[in-house]
């Protein structure tokens, strides 16, 4: 369901039910919508960012709430974004009730006017903001010899923000991708695989990650576009247990309440 956020206030303020808390510790951000961000201020955060682009909500349904529930929001142009134009789209990804809906992964694909933008700049701009990056090329056998290699570039931080040390190479592949899971995968493992696979239990605790991708031009010393997302996948995966428990909980006593009003029937004629 797509609903634009700006007839959708009202639902929005009723179920992000949100108090005076703020993004965790020092959790990275893409164009200040940090990980951890209250939905609400997310939401804020990105129309500030990105004023010309419009902003798209996508809701799903969940018992006991009578409205939809905000589980994304992207900001995109109204039209296409043509060669050698600048141009972005985000998505914010949010947990559900019953918790406070607060962000756990932030995309942005982001194209560079013109020819597009010289490498050395693009990745002294990602180190300033991110850090020395853990990894470069992490889905090839060997990371970059030198920056005009780079495709790709990956960071590793705890649940303080602070750089994390790289894990063993199986464990990374492992990881890499859960990124762009979806909260029904990860509600899916909280429910009937955690604590049965040390590894993928790893992830799913540890795997705060910033990871890039940037599209070579046709003159090599630049890049044309990027795409940039950073999640945490403990930030969803501590919701979805809360969401799972919460459903549980609603069926059973729906379940109880069923029996219960079946016990009223009067006994059959036989």
């Amino acid at each position: 369901m797509k609903l634009s956020l700006r007839g959708y206030a009202g639902v929005f303020a009723v179920l992000v039910v949100l108090g005076a808390g703020t993004a965790i510790a020092e959790m990275p951000d893409i164009l200040g919508v940090q990980l951890g961000m209250p939905a609400r201020e997310a939401h804020a955060k990105l129309q500030a960012q990105i004023p010309k682009n419009k902003i798209q909500v996508m809701s799903d349904t969940l018992p006991t709430i009578d409205q939809p529930v905000i589980k994304s929001f992207s900001s995109a142009p109204a039209g296409a974004i043509m060669m050698g134009q600048e141009g972005d789209q985000v998505t914010v990804n949010v947990t559900l009730p019953p918790n406070k809906q607060a962000v756990w992964r932030v995309a942005r694909q982001h194209w560079f006017a013109n020819k597009g933008i010289p490498k050395t700049t693009l990745l002294a701009s990602l180190r300033e903001k991110y850090g020395k990056e853990t990894l470069t090329n992490y889905n090839q056998n060997k990371p970059a010899t030198n920056d005009s290699q780079i495709q790709n570039l990956l960071w590793l931080f705890d649940e303080q923000g602070r750089p994390a040390p790289l894990p063993s190479k199986a464990q990374l592949i492992t990881c890499m991708g859960l990124e762009e899971s979806e909260l029904g995968i990860i509600e899916v493992y909280a429910n009937l695989y955690k604590g049965k696979d040390s590894m993928n239990d790893w992830c799913y605790s540890s795997y705060n990650v910033v990871v890039v991708g940037a599209v070579q031009s046709e003159t090599p010393e630049l890049y044309s576009q990027m795409r940039v997302v950073a999640a945490s996948l403990a930030i969803a995966l501590h919701a979805s247990e809360a969401t799972s428990k919460w459903k549980k909980d609603i069926a059973e006593g729906k379940h109880k309440q069923d029996i219960e009003k079946a016990k009223q029937q009067e006994k059959p004629k036989l």
